[in-house]
């Protein structure tokens, strides 16, 4: 019997303490072979840090607990959180009021594709673990660009082992990149300099 095909936002929708679990209580199979997952999120901090007081929009927030750590750990004055599976969403609200940060954050059903900021930018737009779900990644990119005062980042799979391996047991499509096509996909935006960090099985880029 052939497996069921979900989009992105039904198979996560179902997820949220799992997804949880690979930042809140890593088991060792996490911290050895979900190496990027860490680093993505430590390179976000670190890009959000250099800019004190600033504005977040954390793109695809799933159930928040990077939203939550970016804000403990930096001087950061608002966090908006965007993720189109309201399961996450409900997580990561309470997660929030739970860790003492709830009066920086909130949390938002919708799709960052189509949904409308009424001109609003933010400081610091961050995409990790997203593209991996983005067929689109050129309007994505593209948008995330247009929303972001200061810098943005954004982490990509690439191809290999593991892409094949997630390909077998997710049950929604996957993307993946090259080093090629991230600088093709950020020449589509007016950025002034662009980092891009090698991770585990892929990358992690912060434009600026």
């Amino acid at each position: 019997m052939s497996k069921a095909i979900h989009t992105a936002q039904q198979y996560w929708d179902v997820r949220s303490d799992l997804f949880a679990n690979y930042y809140k209580k890593p088991s060792t199979f996490d911290k050895l072979l979900r190496k990027a997952v860490y680093l993505r999120t430590a390179v976000a901090l670190k890009t959000i840090q250099e800019y004190p007081d600033c504005t977040i929009l954390d793109i695809g927030s799933g159930p928040g607990v990077n939203s939550v750590s970016w804000l403990k750990n930096s001087k950061a004055s608002h966090l908006l959180g965007i993720d189109f599976a309201e399961n996450m969403n409900e997580y990561a609200r309470k997660n929030a009021a739970e860790q003492g940060v709830g009066s920086r954050c909130e949390f938002i059903e919708g799709d960052f594709r189509t949904f409308d900021f009424g001109g609003r930018k933010f400081d610091v737009n961050v995409a990790v673990g997203v593209f991996d779900y983005t067929e689109d990644a050129a309007s994505f990119i593209k948008k995330m660009s247009e929303t972001t005062n200061k810098a943005f980042v954004i982490s990509y799979p690439e191809n290999g082992l593991r892409m094949f391996l997630r390909r077998k047991r997710y049950t929604c499509p996957v993307y993946d990149y090259s080093e090629d096509s991230i600088r093709s996909l950020h020449s589509l935006c007016d950025i002034k300099k662009l980092e891009i960090v090698r991770s585990q099985g892929g990358w992690v880029s912060v434009a600026r």
